[in-house]
């Protein structure tokens, strides 16, 4: 009987054991991937510029991470603010030549624990990396052979698989994100309120810039990592 208690004991002190890692992960995780209404307090503990982006070992809450950010100069030791973020696992970074088992990417991180007013992104998932934005209250002449952002958003179900051409400026650039740069365009239309449309593409761009794009539209694509649109275009090439 004695036998029968100490293993029954033993069994339940395991189970409670692994039951808590699973709601610490959990916990982790759900912070991690929170929306931007959530601030997040952290204290840098090293830097590494990567290029495009600047690697930093973090604190917060007496955990240690890293998180990825469009490269700037930070000051080791201070304490920064930052909303929302994706986790990313077993992330190479080139330009380091190193794996992270785990990093988030994030928008930006500032001084302030007050959150900037930003253009709303207008995909379903919270976007990591560098993060400009200009005034969307344009009117850019469609390209020749082209269509607009609104005929593509309003007609995508004819558009989806074939080659289009978009005519637009450029109000955000994220680079390097698996492999693909993307970029977001208006021209002044817009469909549903829908005003901007996403680019994959391996040309490099600046915001600001007027841009035309041909690309293939592709509907429902979820790249994972909780990059999920309900209409992108990719491969896309510049056209002069």
């Amino acid at each position: 009987m004695n036998k029968i208690k100490y293993i029954m004991f033993f069994i339940s002190v395991s189970l409670m054991m692994s039951c808590k890692e699973k709601s610490n992960y959990s916990k982790i995780n759900r912070q991690q991937t929170a929306p931007k209404t959530m601030v997040h307090k952290i204290v840098i503990d090293e830097y590494i510029s990567g290029g495009t982006y600047a690697y930093l070992n973090v604190s917060e809450n007496s955990k240690s991470y890293w998180m990825a950010i469009p490269n700037r100069e930070v000051k080791i030791g201070d304490t920064y603010y930052y909303n929302g973020g994706m986790v990313m696992k077993d992330f190479k970074s080139k330009s380091l030549n190193k794996v992270f088992d785990e990093i988030i990417f994030v928008e930006g991180i500032r001084t302030s624990e007050e959150l900037l007013n930003k253009v709303p992104n207008n995909n379903t998932h919270e976007h990591t990396a560098t993060e400009n934005t200009v005034d969307i209250a344009i009117d850019i002449e469609k390209a020749k052979n082209g269509i607009t952002i609104e005929e593509l958003l309003s007609e995508k179900e004819a558009f989806s698989g074939k080659e289009v051409i978009l005519r637009g400026k450029v109000v955000k650039v994220n680079n390097g994100i698996m492999e693909k740069n993307w970029v977001h365009i208006v021209d002044g239309t817009q469909y549903v309120n829908v005003e901007s449309i996403t680019i994959t593409t391996q040309e490099i761009v600046k915001v600001g810039d007027v841009v035309t794009f041909s690309g293939k539209v592709i509907l429902d694509k979820d790249f994972g990592y909780g990059y999920v649109y309900d209409i992108i275009l990719e491969e896309g090439s510049l056209l002069k």
